[in-house]
């Protein structure tokens, strides 16, 4: 089947846009996206990729088309992360037409949204026992992961600015877990705001920011690498914000 230069353009950055947003490696998109075109008989082509913008010029005979996508935010999805390399797996040996492939991007997503809070429910709870709190902090720490969780997911559907959502979750977690323990119901709220910050600690982020750098994509491993600081501030930020208002209940 012989398929438009346009089309298949535009069905390499499909994947590779959702891949990013995913929160996959740079080096892994620009790859991906070179192995989809090549799949297609693409043998000049130029691919660019940054935390925030991906633009592909791709020529054939006479013709030359050149497509950008802006990418406006990142929710990390590791299970869609797998299902869509394993799409662009079969992208390649079988050249699927984009409907097919937009069609099977829409039913990866949504799917699992239940898994991070369950995770939250067993990390939050087992690093609050690690840090030195008793079972009554870990019951309350698994409360609050499960409403934390929830929030964050609520959230997540809003795009709402990574550095903001991050406050407020740490906020919340910290006039929680004092108020928990003013009333009696948990003994040392230091360690349930230990164990359910881990939840939010960025270091997923910081993990691919140093694997960009040392692939040699260098300004998008910086920008991860400054973005995950930032958010390890803002998180402390807001604890620290919770404790100042709640402090005379201790």
């Amino acid at each position: 089947m012989k398929y438009k230069l346009k089309e298949i353009l535009s069905l390499s950055l499909d994947i590779g846009e959702r891949m990013l947003k995913c929160g996959a490696e740079i080096s892994r998109v620009e790859e991906t996206i070179k192995y989809i075109l090549e799949g297609y008989g693409i043998k000049y082509m130029e691919v660019f990729a940054m935390n925030s913008l991906i633009i592909v010029t791709i020529r054939k005979e006479d013709e030359s088309y050149t497509e950008s996508r802006r990418i406006m935010h990142i929710d990390k999805d590791l299970y869609q992360l797998e299902k869509l390399n394993e799409l662009s797996r079969n992208i390649c040996n079988k050249n699927i037409p984009r409907k097919e492939v937009l069609k099977q991007i829409d039913s990866f997503k949504g799917k699992y949204k239940v898994m991070p809070i369950i995770g939250g429910m067993i990390a939050a709870p087992a690093f609050t026992l690690f840090f030195g709190g008793n079972y009554k902090d870990a019951i309350i720490s698994l409360l609050i992961a499960v409403v934390l969780c929830a929030y964050n997911q609520f959230m997540s559907h809003t795009h709402i600015n990574a550095l903001i959502n991050s406050f407020i979750s740490s906020f919340i977690i910290g006039i929680t877990s004092i108020l928990f323990v003013k009333i009696g119901l948990a003994d040392n709220f230091d360690k349930i705001i230990i164990g359910n910050i881990m939840l939010l600690i960025p270091g997923l982020s910081m993990f691919i920011s140093i694997n960009d750098i040392f692939k040699g994509d260098t300004m998008s491993g910086l920008g991860r690498f400054t973005e995950g600081l930032f958010l390890a501030l803002v998180v402390g930020a807001g604890v620290g914000l919770s404790l100042i208002m709640l402090g005379g209940l201790l």
